[in-house]
């Protein structure tokens, strides 16, 4: 009798498997969970500028199979690394958020605040400097937070980004664990914000050395001078970056953070937490932000037409492609949502637009500031009547001001009035004006949505279109142009249809979107907007 029992097991255990594979895999009610990942300066054009060079299950299965929204802007002017990331998890402008640019000047001791650092805290294992970072800075909850807050803190958060200010930002308030990259000795780390010590995991994937494999090569292009028919698309050329020199000479790991390989650690580091804190395995959605920041460096050294930014986006679609192949065998697509978006844009190169005959220019600030100190002198007496300047706006010193009873709107509006003479500048907008007034589109809406009372400048600058600050960065964003808030967003896997939305959606609305898919209460200090589409509305 044993074969025949054994037999029937058998045919019934080969059934179940047939059956499994061919049943449908039904997304649940709310996704398993949620990757929110962006790109440092990613322009929406990137998706169809480098297309030649994707494959089919990168950039383009994103594109080919989620909802690609076309339209999707930043709506606020200081167009800066955190400011995006926090409107993007948070759904709030600078403006409430309160990270009106990646630093500002503090009031009390004219120091310069950088707004994911924490000297309260301690880096863990850390041989870099100043890599103490915490989310003490935000003013607003994130969409993470009030999952957390809906089901007493059962879903897991982690934020992962090689720069330590966004991982920590970009985690919020309640994440159980924020990493970011040493670029003393190559390793992932955290502060004492977020634990006492490393996971035993962390430590073993730092073991790998997986920085040093990375660099231990030349950076050339993956498909030098593709043959591609003549369409306009992007062509890359030659070039050689010796990682080996370049790692020699500046003795850390920065270089790698300039380099697509910063791409692909980040992406190994992201999966490896996803396997070894077990997300998206229980009833109770996980959140993973996951912050690409090479680009960003790497866009800022080349400019968007280097060939350099080009191989960057390929070798990205790539990692991209293995990310989605490994989330779907390890959760399941029908279980992940996953989220493609950019912190901001960028615009092109002062010498690549002027090339072509398109105005643009170089604002040489210090001189302006030179020039400002001087008029100052002349109107109100010696004395130094400004206190510091930051990203655009100026900060006056209103202790000297009140001490010598002149009135600071007046000032404020004076400043203003007299910057506007110089090139380049396209408008200044008094702190008085922003403070009484309620703008409702152009750029002063802009200017008023990067505007916090505490934290901001008393005037703030914008230029004209095609300008940029005077550094040495090929290309610099913070305005308010199309150019650099213009970002990709592209909702992938659980439930998202197929579908290209043409109408304008902001960043903000992305918060307003994931808590209602959650059916939580948005963020405290969201000002987005439910995108309806999503929802089969």
């Amino acid at each position: 009798m044993r074969k025949p029992i054994f037999s029937l097991l058998v045919l019934a255990f080969t059934t179940n498997i047939l059956i499994s594979q061919d049943m449908p895999r039904v997304p649940g009610d709310k996704p398993r969970l949620i990757v929110v990942a962006v790109v440092d300066q990613m322009r929406f054009d990137y998706l169809y500028k480098f297309d030649n060079y994707f494959t089919e299950d990168g950039f383009k299965k994103l594109v080919n199979e989620g909802t690609v929204c076309k339209n999707a802007h930043h709506n606020y002017m200081l167009t800066q690394q955190l400011p995006g990331y926090v409107t993007i998890m948070s759904g709030a402008e600078p403006s409430s958020h309160g990270l009106v640019s990646d630093k500002w000047v503090s009031r009390v001791n004219n120091k310069i605040i950088e707004a994911g650092v924490d000297p309260k805290v301690k880096a863990l294992n850390a041989h870099g400097k100043d890599l103490y970072f915490s989310p003490r800075n935000l003013r607003t909850s994130f969409f993470s937070d009030e999952l957390s807050l809906s089901n007493n803190g059962r879903s897991k958060i982690i934020s992962i980004a090689l720069d330590g200010n966004v991982a920590a930002l970009a985690g919020g308030h309640t994440a159980d664990d924020a990493y970011w990259f040493d670029h003393g000795n190559g390793n992932w780390i955290t502060s004492t914000f977020y634990r006492d010590s490393l996971p035993k995991w962390v430590n073993q994937f730092n073991d790998k050395k997986l920085s040093d494999v990375y660099l231990d090569r030349k950076w050339m292009p993956l498909q030098p001078q593709k043959e591609v028919e003549d369409s306009g698309k992007f062509t890359i050329k030659k070039f050689m970056h010796n990682l080996v020199n370049l790692k020699r000479l500046t003795n850390n790991y920065r270089v790698l953070k300039r380099t697509p390989f910063g791409n692909k650690l980040t992406k190994d580091f992201a999966i490896s937490a996803i396997v070894n804190d077990s997300l998206g395995k229980d009833n109770y959605t996980d959140v993973l932000v996951v912050g690409f920041n090479a680009p960003g460096y790497i866009n800022q050294k080349n400019g968007p037409m280097s060939d350099e930014i080009a191989d960057t986006y390929q070798r990205l679609d790539r990692d991209i492609a293995h990310f989605l192949s490994f989330l779907d065998a390890e959760i399941g697509n029908e279980k992940v949502l996953f989220l493609l978006t950019a912190d901001r844009g960028t615009g092109y190169t002062p010498e690549y637009l002027e090339q072509n005959g398109i105005p643009s220019g170089e604002f040489d600030h210090k001189k302006m500031m030179a020039v400002l100190k001087a008029y100052l002198n002349v109107i109100y007496g010696k004395g130094n009547w400004i206190q510091n300047y930051s990203a655009k706006q100026i900060y006056l010193n209103h202790q000297l001001i009140e001490d010598a009873k002149e009135n600071l709107p007046e000032m404020q509006e004076r400043i203003a009035g007299f910057l506007i003479q110089f090139s380049g500048i396209s408008d200044a907008i008094p702190a008085s004006v922003m403070q009484k007034s309620s703008f409702m589109e152009g750029v002063n809406y802009q200017m008023q949505n990067s505007y916090h009372r505490q934290r901001s400048g008393d005037i703030i600058i914008n230029l004209e279109p095609g300008w940029i600050e005077q550094t040495d960065k090929k290309v610099l964003q913070n305005s308010g142009y199309n150019y650099d808030v213009h970002v990709p967003l592209i909702w992938y896997g659980w439930k998202m249809p197929r579908l290209t939305l043409y109408r304008e959606i902001e960043t903000s609305d992305i918060a307003a979107t994931l808590s209602e898919f959650l059916e939580i209460a948005p963020p405290n200090g969201s000002s987005g907007n439910v995108i309806e589409e999503l929802l089969g509305r």
